[in-house]
């Protein structure tokens, strides 16, 4: 598998904007996966680009797909990680004003060994499905505050609980309620970890957690046109609101969680959700 580091130039106005569109992020990504046809016919990227679907990339992901994140901490940079090796000479021929210098690519092969303590980061759409009952039992689309699904489910946020008015002024007791306050997205992060491989040690110690959470509100605009001439003009908009994780893991099945990192976690993986990465904790 291959890992790539891209730093945004946030100091050109294209670049600035770029960066604020998951849909072209998304897209331009792609473009560094081409088939041999594409690369053959259109050599100097001179084309349109139809790529896959948003949501649902053709290639399966163990196999052609990737995952990616955006992270904001420092200078604005994309975390990509690919089956293939990617080609971002190709994606940015014709955009080279989008990167502040050379992309960085480096082959790895995540191998974790059962029992080991890693430290992770993962961006997630925190969500969990809920039944909708219809009477007519007809299919039908119901819209949430995340996301679209279809056969009587939806998908409904996990929000952190609000911090009360009044802390605590016992340092260890307004620890506690802090901590507290994110025990939705603390269930569901153990209720995925089960069922991929891993623990999260979750554990208040005596200066802070060792499990960090973050809200993040993600507005997802997609650029396409509307079905009829009346929609043409308006681009579409989606409101994601996300978890970003922090903290350290002991593997418990070296073969689920090698498949949460290669397919990710959760949904909107085209959005840049889901991407887990782990490293060995020192």
């Amino acid at each position: 598998m291959y890992l790539s580091l891209l730093r945004v130039n946030v100091d050109n106005r294209r670049g600035k904007q770029w960066l604020g569109s998951t849909y072209r992020i998304h897209q331009r990504l792609w473009m560094a996966f081409p088939d041999s046809e594409r690369r053959q016919d259109d050599p100097f990227f001179l084309g349109t680009w139809d790529g896959p679907p948003l949501a649902e990339p053709k290639p399966e992901r163990r196999d052609a797909g990737f995952l990616f994140r955006i992270e904001h901490d420092g200078h604005p940079r994309i975390l990509v990680q690919s089956v293939q090796k990617p080609d971002w000479e190709y994606a940015f021929q014709n955009a080279p004003h989008l990167l502040a210098d050379e992309p960085r690519t480096r082959e790895f092969d995540p191998t974790p060994r059962r029992d080991d303590a890693y430290r992770f980061r993962l961006l997630a759409n925190v969500v969990y499905p809920k039944s909708v009952p219809h009477p007519d039992g007809r299919m039908r689309t119901t819209r949430s505050g995340l996301t679209i699904r279809r056969r009587k489910r939806t998908e409904i946020p996990v929000f952190p609980r609000p911090i009360p008015d009044a802390l605590p002024t016992d340092p260890a007791e307004r620890q506690q309620v802090l901590f507290a306050r994110w025990d939705p997205w603390r269930q569901w992060l153990n209720r995925v970890a089960k069922d991929r491989g891993f623990r999260v040690i979750d554990e208040v110690g005596e200066r802070e957690p060792s499990l960090l959470m973050e809200a993040v509100h993600t507005v997802v605009r997609n650029p396409a046109r509307g079905r009829d001439a009346s929609h043409q003009d308006k681009p579409t908009r989606k409101r994601y609101n996300a978890g970003l994780f922090e903290g350290m893991l002991v593997c418990t099945d070296p073969d689920q969680l090698r498949d949460a990192i290669i397919n990710g976690i959760g949904h909107g993986k085209a959005f840049g959700f889901g991407l887990l990465s782990i490293a060995p904790a020192k």
